[in-house]
């Protein structure tokens, strides 16, 4: 399919948290979306929760043309899960498949504004996931590159940079100290579902040919080693 046909249905998936998510789009319009919540039974219910929303939209899987997937940071089960159930449904086939960071996709729930938005996922430890993107004229630019930080250096990371705004799990859990470290700042409550945005995403990606087709090279983004790495380095 080339790059630049339409319609192009493209189905966004989220599964880096226990906000789960999936949606369907036609081109950057979105047609369903369905979230829902998880706690240990992620692996039974997104199957059923993929076919739930095909149907919804009146499609079967081989009329979606580009798939989007949130590879992380974020849940590390929910990360694995969500890319082995994908790898699982396009086996043998080599529809585009565009891996989408959860930092970017939170900020793009701003794409519209003209500040810098820095999204936080908490990440315990007092620790959080960050990174930076200058949102100006509907087009989206990295300044930080995603990282792992203690919280306490967060007045650090973002020196001499202006006009913040933060979003996310990580900001919501350390507002306190984003409240007092960031007088003017705002801390933005939206919904930590994910897949719209992922559907958005990956339309642009999509159309600058920046895609995979070869699901090998499809792999997590892990800041931080999983715990079992980290308390079991021999395994």
């Amino acid at each position: 399919m080339s790059p630049l046909s339409e319609p192009v249905h493209i189905l966004g998936v989220d599964t880096t948290s226990k906000h789960s998510s999936i949606s369907i789009s036609l081109g950057d319009e979105i047609q369903v979306e369905y979230n829902f919540t998880t706690l240990d039974g992620l692996s039974a219910a997104l199957v059923p929760a993929l076919e739930f929303v095909l149907r919804s939209a009146g499609l079967k899987l081989d009329d979606i043309d580009v798939f989007g997937i949130c590879i992380g940071p974020g849940l590390f089960t929910g990360i694995r899960v969500g890319m082995a159930t994908l790898k699982g449904l396009l086996f043998q086939q080599d529809k585009p498949v565009v891996p989408v960071l959860s930092l970017k996709a939170l900020a793009y729930k701003y794409i519209k504004s003209d500040f810098t938005i820095i999204p936080l996922i908490d990440a315990r430890r007092e620790e959080v996931y960050i990174a930076g993107y200058n949102c100006l004229e509907k087009k989206i630019k990295e300044i930080i590159s995603p990282q792992l930080i203690p919280i306490g250096a967060l007045e650090e990371t973002l020196d001499k940079i202006e006009n913040v705004q933060f979003i996310g799990s990580g900001a919501e859990v350390h507002k306190e100290l984003i409240k007092k470290t960031y007088h003017s700042s705002k801390i933005f409550y939206r919904s930590s579902f994910l897949a719209s945005e992922i559907c958005k995403v990956t339309y642009r990606q999509f159309l600058k040919k920046e895609y995979l087709t070869d699901l090998q090279q499809l792999l997590p983004f892990y800041i931080r080693k999983p715990d079992a790495e980290i308390n079991y380095p021999g395994i």
